[in-house]
């Protein structure tokens, strides 16, 4: 190799890592918190929840009732807390509020 190839080549190397970390940054974001240690996706916003919950129903469950979600339009005032996919939470046990 010439020194112009593999300057060439550990150019093309550093912009494929850089641009990978971007992607998954950018992903990781865009659905708020993750799963905060419950085991089940968790996110910020209902539009993301929305979004990824394909087919499934969408509930909220507030870091000051753990264990419970509530469906829209139940439960307390929706103040921090998190957006979820029902079968998920389901799964992790939670138990539905009123």
């Amino acid at each position: 190799m010439t020194r112009g190839s593999i300057s060439k080549a550990l150019l093309t190397v550093a912009t494929a890592i850089g641009t990978a970390g971007v992607a998954v940054s950018a992903l990781a974001g865009s659905t708020g918190n993750g799963t905060a240690g419950s085991g089940f996706p968790q996110y910020t916003y209902e539009a993301d929840a929305n979004r990824l919950c394909k087919g499934d129903t969408v509930v909220w469950g507030s870091s000051a009732n753990i264990g419970i979600y509530y469906v829209k339009g139940a439960g307390p005032q929706r103040i921090g807390g998190f957006y979820a996919c029902m079968a998920d939470v389901k799964k992790a046990g939670y138990k539905i509020g009123e």
